[in-house]
């Protein structure tokens, strides 16, 4: 065995940490992204299995340098991506990306410092990976039995054990989780992503000519002016509402709403917003995006009946957790996103507005006094982390923002917590759900004003597992009755029961009724009397012929569940008590703050 010198050692330690250096500024993002918005070890792990992806060549013989040339045009990006992660506390998104390029002149003329300095980044630090390859790094350099092994250590050790420890579908996932994570491999397909969505939302644009929609007579012969409201909701159980038996009054003010129907057994389609919006808007099935892409929506047909149809949305255009609903809101006539705009200083307003912000732009559009309307608003509703998502003087329940954000970022590391961090981390989601009572009770109280034919729709894209649930503690994502199984309302104005006294029959009949959201497509049709090819009057809520097939949901890797199969019936329950009954007083009147 060769003996080695001094020289020769701190020679090689001084070759391997150039390499280690060299390959950092690739991955500089994804060292980066480790503290944050603070230090997490997921992000460590992500950060160690991009260094080793980025020298699997290398195991296969290439040369070192050879490499680390071949990556020059990764390292162009690495400003950029760190000009998003300081911005907006990310990696290039799929919506920064097509924000930027829906970005107009007038816009990108505020953006031109950020630019400049992104520009003068680039040249400075590809300058400077250029020399310090080219000094510091041997040409011939190859990686050694021990370089090799361990390479190939950080790159299957991850994936093995999700392999033996939950089996190969969630192997492959993690797979693809990882990919998607990390610099520069995110940045790659978020790029493809929000090209693809802009050429898929100029297609659609074909659909509205082609469409052929009817319309029952008795709605084309009313007189009175129709304002019809679809709310979609995010993250939202209803074992939380007070209004499905929930031992805590976070729901006080619908409780008090005249006339509205609460639908008692309402699954989702699926336990994540991209999958589950595009079921409610349009008729594909559960899972079949591309086709929900290719398909009209509920916006397309109620457009072509003659209605002005607004989309209005407190989440991020393109979205943050979910980038096809900028699809369907481009079928809109008008669309509103008040979160995730450009300033007029270049700035990102990356925070998410509050729900409630919706409520004077919904008055200011019914003052246009338009004599058909179709409003569909996307909330940003119960989606972590929880007290981000409510103004404080709805908080019903007593929860230190700061403290509640810690408890559920280490609840989610550990599966578990304390139960003060309990305590905090369900406090916070119940203030969410007393948001939405604030919020949905007051869109009600502006469409009585309005005093037209008016149906009121509130269904939630999924739910959100709570303390209650064996695993995956406040998150989504997977198939649990918490997140699957939904609240579902209804509210007609007294001109929309006179004249249409059928539709509410049928409504009140099925309240009882287990049926999946999916519904919610030929449900609207058939309460504005609309009908189109997809349509399905008997998938519709409102008609005295009702014959839900089964409840399919898609899980998150693209799986078709049976949910009656999955999940049999459970008997009747008592009231849902909360494990803690701490609070505080709020407003009980329906007045906006």
């Amino acid at each position: 065995m060769k003996k080695w010198t001094q020289t020769e050692i701190a020679q090689t330690s001084h070759i391997w940490f150039s390499i280690f250096i060299a390959v950092n500024l690739i991955n500089l993002p994804n060292l980066i992204a480790c503290f944050t918005p603070c230090l997490a070890w997921v992000s460590v792990k992500l950060w160690l299995y991009s260094m080793a992806l980025t020298l699997l060549a290398c195991v296969f013989g290439l040369r070192v340098r050879l490499m680390l040339w071949l990556a020059v045009p990764i390292v162009l990006l690495v400003p950029a991506c760190l000009a998003s992660l300081f911005s907006i506390q990310s990696l290039p998104t799929t919506f920064l990306i097509l924000a930027l390029l829906e970005t107009n002149p007038t816009e990108l003329s505020a953006l031109q410092g950020q630019v400049i300095l992104a520009g003068l980044g680039t040249l400075i630090l590809v300058m400077f990976y250029v020399w310090f390859v080219k000094t510091r790094v041997p040409v011939s350099l190859r990686l050694g039995t021990t370089g090799r092994v361990l390479v190939i250590l950080s790159l299957l050790s991850p994936v093995s054990y999700d392999l033996v420890a939950h089996g190969h579908v969630v192997g492959l996932a993690g797979i693809k989780q990882r990919l998607l994570s990390t610099f520069p491999s995110s940045t790659f397909y978020s790029a493809y992503e929000a090209f693809d969505l802009r050429d898929r939302v100029q297609n659609r644009r074909d659909l509205l000519g082609t469409l052929a929609v009817n319309q029952e007579q008795s709605f084309q012969d009313e007189t009175n002016r129709q304002v019809h409201m679809l709310v979609i909701g995010e993250s939202a159980t209803k074992n939380c509402f007070g209004l499905y038996g929930y031992g805590r009054q976070t729901t006080p003010l619908l409780e008090r709403t005249q006339g509205l129907l609460t639908f008692r057994d309402v699954s989702c389609t699926a336990p994540c917003t991209l999958i589950a919006v595009p079921s409610l808007l349009t008729a594909a099935p559960p899972g079949k995006l591309l086709e929900a892409t290719q398909q009209a929506s509920l916006l397309t047909a109620y457009k072509k009946a003659g209605f002005r149809v607004y989309w209005l949305s407190t989440q991020k255009k393109h979205g943050t957790y979910d980038t096809l609903t900028s699809i369907f809101s481009a079928d809109a006539d008008e669309d509103r996103f008040i979160s995730g705009k450009f300033d007029n200083d270049g700035r990102g307003a990356y925070q998410t507005a509050w729900d409630v912000s919706l409520l004077p732009l919904v008055t200011r559009l019914l003052q246009r006094n338009e004599s058909k309307v179709l409003f569909v608003l996307h909330t940003i509703g119960s989606h972590g982390p929880y007290p981000v998502r409510y103004p404080p003087e709805l908080a019903r329940f007593p929860a230190d923002p700061q403290a509640a954000i810690n408890a559920l970022f280490r609840i989610s590391l550990d599966g578990n917590g304390s139960p003060q961090e309990m305590e905090l981390a369900q406090n916070s989601y119940d203030n969410t759900i007393c948001a939405t009572d604030f919020l949905l009770a007051n869109l009600i109280n502006e469409l009585k004003k309005v005093k037209a034919s008016s149906w009121f729709y509130y269904v939630s894209d999924h739910g959100e597992n709570t303390a209650t649930a064996r695993f995956g503690k406040y998150m989504h994502g997977i198939v649990t009755r918490q997140v699957v199984e939904v609240p579902m309302l209804i509210w007609l104005s007294p001109a929309y029961e006179q004249a249409h006294a059928n539709k509410l029959a049928a409504l009140k009949a099925n309240l009882n009724t287990p049926f999946s959201a999916s519904c919610t497509f030929h449900t609207l049709l058939d309460m504005g009397g609309l009908s189109c090819p997809d349509f399905k009057k008997e998938w519709s809520t409102a008609s005295p012929h009702f014959s839900p097939g089964p409840r399919m949901v898609c899980d998150a890797n693209g799986n078709i569940i049976d949910y009656d199969k999955k999940f049999p019936p459970l008997q009747a329950a008592s009231k849902v008590t909360p494990p803690m009954e701490t609070t505080r007083s709020i407003a009980t009147g329906a007045s906006r703050p």
